[in-house]
């Protein structure tokens, strides 16, 4: 039988499965990049392709929804307890992202009034369980998985046609800040949502649409055989991603700066298909329209149909697939490269060892350092799998993981406090004691404990040895001027 035509029920869905691993993968790359690399060293094309990372990401997570809740004979799985538990796990991993830190240190003489607001931060897990929440509600409601798919679809244009009137100036400013960041990513009281329901839901919205697809297509027996082959509906995929690329990429432009300006009250507004925006407004709502959202979908169903169709012909090897333990522990290689990267290697002492601070590396040192932690990524999500296949094992090694992690509460961050007890002139955030420990070193007194002068600062990194770049010591001097001009 040809793959063509191949109506054997699908069992897993191999491209979404691909689709999650490589958005994982490069998502390690563009915070590996983003820290590294000297600014002005990133090419726009490489920008425009981690910025599909997110949307494939969120996207996959909308597909899945589909298949685990619906059951082949269109009833529902429980929602409680391992759903209900599953995002309550995944919702606690991601405020603890933002949290003031893990230790007690962090919480009490290492916290701020901002990082305490950090907290409430919307980012793309936040983004992804209070998706799936809003689908699953959905789904429930209707109980229908036909009916479900359509809404699907209505939620993934209704969304990005609305966005941008959610982006206008001041619109949510002074809600309520842990459902603030949920309708726009403008910054209030310090603190900007990076992945808003507005446009984003539209991601997973779009990803379940397909989901449903797939599973009437795919995984819905009738009389024991699929309506459609695989290859079938990968080429069906592949065709609705052209098309969505086709659009939205030239209409980006035009759905948002074609139109006429007017002046209303004194202020010149651009009446556009997005609605009427004021020049400053207009930026910021590029990404949440409905072309710009169509074209990212229409990359990613390309990329995913050629990802599927690798899958669907090459030789299935032996051993375990990086990619596929990337997939199915997205979650673990998530929480681990963020805090490799930001709490080890971009630590104070790290980088005084190292010189591996922010903007510090050209592209051989970046590639290099990226390709390490992408490895140990892939170890530790195949290590991992391994695991799994031993539940007394995996048990033992998370009541262990969690008496450490109780251990580091209450003894890690305190040589943080030191280091900046020590070196005030070095701190980035006003924390109380800065002022304290200037005075203790004989220097003057500033407002927040911060240092106002950069040679200061710079006396002191010598002294540590800390390493510091021409562009880091320019980024530095701008910020420590900043301050002056902020008083």
């Amino acid at each position: 039988m040809s793959l063509w035509n191949d109506l054997t029920p699908s069992k897993r869905c191999d491209w979404i499965d691909q689709l999650r691993g490589w958005a994982v993968i490069i998502m390690i790359e563009v915070h590996a990049v983003n820290v590294w690399l000297q600014p002005g060293l990133r090419p726009d094309w490489l920008n425009y392709l981690n910025g599909l990372v997110a949307p494939s990401f969120t996207m996959a997570a909308g597909y899945s929804l589909v298949i685990s809740t619906f059951k082949t004979d269109g009833t529902l799985r429980p929602f409680w307890p391992d759903t209900a538990r599953r995002m309550g796990f995944i919702l606690l991993c991601a405020y603890a992202l933002h949290a003031p830190g893990i230790t007690a240190a962090d919480w009490t003489l290492l916290n701020t009034t901002q990082k305490a607001r950090e907290l409430f931060k919307i980012d793309v897990l936040q983004c992804i369980v209070f998706s799936l929440l809003i689908l699953q509600g959905l789904a429930r409601l209707v109980r229908n998985p036909r009916i479900f798919t359509g809404l699907a679809l209505a939620i993934a244009v209704f969304v990005p046609v609305v966005s941008p009137h959610l982006w206008a100036t001041g619109v949510a400013d002074g809600l309520w800040l842990p459902i603030r960041g949920l309708f726009n990513g403008h910054v209030d009281r310090g603190v900007q949502a990076l992945f808003p329901l507005f446009p984003w839901i539209a991601f997973p919205a779009f990803g379940a649409f397909l989901g449903g697809l797939y599973r009437h297509l795919r995984v819905e027996p009738v009389e024991g055989k699929a309506r459609w082959s695989e290859s079938q509906y990968l080429v069906a995929l592949a065709a609705v991603g052209a098309v969505l690329l086709a659009w939205g990429i030239p209409a980006q432009q035009t759905w948002l700066w074609g139109g006429q300006w007017v002046q209303q009250n004194g202020v010149w507004l651009l009446q556009s298909a997005s609605g009427a925006f004021t020049y400053g407004e207009l930026g910021g709502i590029a990404n949440t329209t409905l072309p710009s959202v169509a074209g990212r979908v229409g990359w990613i169903l390309l990329g995913g149909t050629a990802m599927g169709a690798v899958e669907l012909i090459r030789p299935q090897w032996k051993g375990p697939n990086p990619v596929t333990s990337a997939s199915r522990e997205s979650l673990l290689l998530y929480m681990l490269h963020l805090n490799l990267i930001f709490s080890v290697l971009l630590a104070p002492a790290v980088i005084g060892f190292t010189g591996w601070g922010w903007g510090s590396l050209g592209w051989t040192g970046t590639l290099l350092l990226t390709a390490a932690i992408i490895g140990l990524n892939l170890w530790a999500g195949v290590a991992w799998q391994k695991v799994r296949q031993t539940p007394d094992l995996m048990r033992g090694l998370q009541r262990k993981a969690v008496a450490a992690l109780g251990v580091w509460f209450a003894l890690g961050g305190w040589w943080t406090f030191r280091h900046f007890l020590q070196s005030p002139e070095l701190a980035k955030e006003p924390y109380h004691f800065l002022n304290a420990a200037r005075a203790r070193k004989g220097l003057p007194p500033t407002p927040d404990g911060l240092c106002r002068n950069p040679e200061e600062y710079f006396r002191e990194a010598e002294r540590t040895k800390l390493h510091l770049s021409p562009a880091a010591k320019a980024d530095i001097t701008r910020l420590i001027e900043s301050r002056r001009e902020s008083r």
